[in-house]
C-alpha cells in the first residue's frame, strides 16, 4: 500500500463529494483513506446541557459516531477498501495538514460551510493549502462524466518549474489509465503593440512556436518514465487564470504549483494565479508543493 489519503469529512453535501474524489484517489492508489473530522467543543457550563454531562467528551462521541457511521458506508459500497477514522478537537485546517505529513494526498472540500449562494473556497480550505507539506485536492465542479484527461498548468518561463507538477499529473495520468494535457498560457502585451504592423499573427505564431518547443522539452523526461501515458500539450496567448478556468470544463483535474516554504513553518504559498483558479474552477484542483 502507498501512504493513504486524508480527507476532511463534516457530513455535509461539498464534504461528501470530497469524500467521494478521496475514495477515487485511494481505490487507484491501494491506500488507506483516512477521515478525519476536527470538532468544536461546546464550553462547559453552556446554558441547555444536562447536568454531569462532560461538554467535550459529548462533541467527541457525536463526532466519532458521524465517522464511523460514514465509515461503514464506505467500506459497503468500496469492498477491499480500508478506511480509518481520526476524531480530533481543534482548528480543522490543522488537523488536516497535520495528519497529511504521512500522506500521499490530503482532500479538502471546495466551498466552505457558510449559507449564501455562490460561495468560493472555503477558509479551512485555503488554511490546509497555507500548512500542508503534501499534494493537496480541492474538490470544486460537480463529479461531471470522466474525460480521461489529467492537465498540467506550467510556467515554462521559469528554468525548472514544473518538475513536480509534471511528476505528479503523470503518476495521477497512469493510475487513472488517463492523458496528461500540458498547458501553457502567457500574458503576452506585444500584439497591442505591432497590431497596425501587419505582423502581429506571424509574431504570435513565432511565440507559440517557441513556448510548445519549451513545453514538450520538460514534457519529454516524464514521457520516458510513464511511456504508457498519452501526451497533449498546447500554448496560447492569453489572459492565464481565465484560460486555465475555461479549460477546467474539459478536463477531469487540474495540476498546479504551490511554493514549498523552507525554514520552521511548513506549508506552501500559493499564488494570485492559483487563487482564482481555486475559487473558479470546475473540476478538482491538487496544488503540489514546488521548491
Amino acid at each position: 500500500m502507498s501512504q493513504p489519503v486524508i480527507v476532511g469529512f463534516d457530513d455535509t453535501e461539498h464534504s461528501t463529494y470530497a469524500v467521494s474524489c478521496a475514495v477515487r484517489e485511494a481505490v487507484a492508489r491501494d491506500a488507506t483513506l483516512r477521515l478525519v473530522h476536527a470538532y468544536q467543543w461546546i464550553p462547559p457550563g453552556t446554558f441547555g446541557l444536562p447536568p454531569g454531562i462532560a461538554a467535550e467528551a459529548a462533541v467527541a462521541a457525536a463526532s466519532q459516531a458521524m465517522l464511523d457511521k460514514a465509515a461503514v458506508r464506505l467500506r459497503a459500497e468500496n469492498p477491499g477498501l480500508t478506511v480509518h477514522t481520526v476524531s480530533a478537537g481543534g482548528d480543522p485546517a490543522g488537523a488536516l495538514a497535520g495528519q497529511g505529513r504521512d500522506a500521499s494526498l490530503v482532500v479538502v472540500g471546495g466551498r466552505g460551510r457558510g449559507g449564501f449562494v455562490g460561495q468560493l473556497l472555503g477558509s479551512v480550505a485555503l488554511r490546509v493549502l497555507d500548512l500542508a507539506t503534501c499534494p493537496v485536492m480541492v474538490a470544486r465542479g460537480a463529479g461531471s462524466p470522466a474525460t480521461g484527461r489529467i492537465m498540467a498548468g506550467i510556467d515554462v518561463d521559469r528554468p525548472g518549474a514544473g518538475a513536480g507538477i509534471l511528476e505528479f499529473a503523470f503518476a495521477e495520468a497512469a493510475l487513472r489509465n488517463a492523458e496528461v494535457f500540458a498547458l501553457h498560457v502567457w500574458d503576452d502585451p506585444s500584439p497591442l503593440y505591432v497590431a497596425d504592423s501587419g505582423f502581429a499573427d506571424e509574431i504570435i505564431d513565432a511565440v507559440r512556436v517557441n513556448r510548445v518547443n519549451l513545453l514538450a522539452a520538460a514534457l519529454e523526461p516524464w514521457q520516458e518514465k510513464y511511456p504508457n501515458v498519452r501526451v497533449s500539450c498546447q500554448a496560447f496567448p492569453g489572459t492565464p487564470s481565465r484560460m486555465l478556468v475555461d479549460s477546467t470544463r474539459l478536463v477531469d483535474a487540474l495540476v498546479i504549483g504551490g511554493l514549498a516554504r523552507t525554514g520552521e513553518q511548513p506549508g506552501m504559498r500559493v499564488g494570485a494565479l492559483a487563487h482564482t483558479v481555486l475559487h473558479h474552477a470546475h473540476c478538482p484542483v491538487i496544488i503540489v508543493p514546488e521548491g
